[in-house]
């Protein structure tokens, strides 16, 4: 029997085993309440019940440990589903995210308001700093959760990491720069030409020092920065000027002052939600870290 069946099986017992009344408040019809119980009695071989002249009068042997068992496992599963509907609405309490500006802006612009508002209890304190300073703030215990970039460069065994996001980072510079006539651009283009990048704080920095070395290129790097606005801002009114920002927001702030060329063999942008291995998580650190997966999932 399923747990409907087991609800019906204890109103017979419960209404003395009058199956008009019972069928009356469980609002199906008689011949379907007996059906069930045939069908189940000849299934399993046995016999819940007693019977005199066709009507059911009582309960065997088999039926009364039957029916003690059923009476657990439905109070059993009130609770399961009180607990369940109650854990939701306890939790509560305070929970602190750092995610880089760029990645806010880009990849949590609907998801972190709407998961805010739905969770009024929680208080979500989210610091805007670049992933390489982030990895360190994880690793010291001073947020909960972090948002990176793969890789990490943190070992597996400390920390658990998941992709919510992933494209790649590609050029942005004014229609004037005389490499937007480039149909495709390749890192040699880049050769002492003039770059504003992010700053050490940001791990894209450091992505894109490796791919320079990698590819034996100087770019002339004249401006380093936190800011993306400020870099993409920097290019659109310099036209000797450019610079590497993720692909997306090609489509996020679609301007005719820049243009926007992918690189041959791009550096891949992967962003991943991370968080310490523990042995046991509190249940708002539980709750909210399943919500982001859920929110970012296909």
């Amino acid at each position: 029997m399923d747990i409907r069946h087991l609800r019906y099986f204890i109103s017979i017992v419960d209404n003395d085993f009058n199956l008009s009344r019972t069928s009356q408040n469980l609002y199906i019809s008689q011949p379907t309440l007996s059906m069930m119980i045939n069908d189940f009695e000849t299934k399993e071989g046995i016999q819940l019940f007693k019977r005199a002249k066709g009507k059911i009068v009582g309960l065997t042997y088999i039926g009364e440990n039957y029916y003690r068992d059923a009476k657990e496992i439905i109070k059993k599963y009130n609770e399961m589903y009180s607990n369940l509907h109650k854990s939701i609405a306890q939790i509560k309490g305070n929970i602190s995210i750092g995610i880089p500006p760029l990645i806010l802006s880009v990849v949590f612009a609907e998801i972190l308001p709407k998961l805010i508002l739905d969770n009024p209890d929680v208080n979500f304190i989210v610091k805007e700093f670049g992933a390489y300073s982030l990895k360190s703030d994880l690793l010291l215990e001073n947020i909960d959760f972090a948002v990176l970039l793969h890789p990490e460069r943190i070992s597996k065994n400390i920390i658990d990491s998941f992709e919510i996001h992933r494209s790649e980072l590609a050029l942005f510079f004014s229609p004037e720069h005389h490499l937007a006539n480039k149909g495709k651009i390749f890192w040699q283009d880049l050769h002492n030409e003039k770059i504003a990048i992010f700053d050490q704080t940001f791990m894209i920095h450091h992505q894109l020092v490796e791919a320079f070395e990698r590819h034996n290129i100087y770019p002339n790097i004249i401006l380093k920065s936190s800011s993306w606005d400020f870099l993409l801002g920097s290019v659109k009114i310099n036209e000797k000027l450019l610079t590497i920002l993720p692909l997306p927001m090609a489509e996020q702030y679609k301007s005719t002052e820049f243009v926007c060329r992918k690189i041959e063999e791009p550096i891949p942008w992967s962003v991943t939600l991370c968080r310490l291995k523990k042995n046991c998580y509190t249940n708002i650190e539980e709750y909210i870290f399943d919500s982001l997966l859920k929110a970012f999932k296909p």
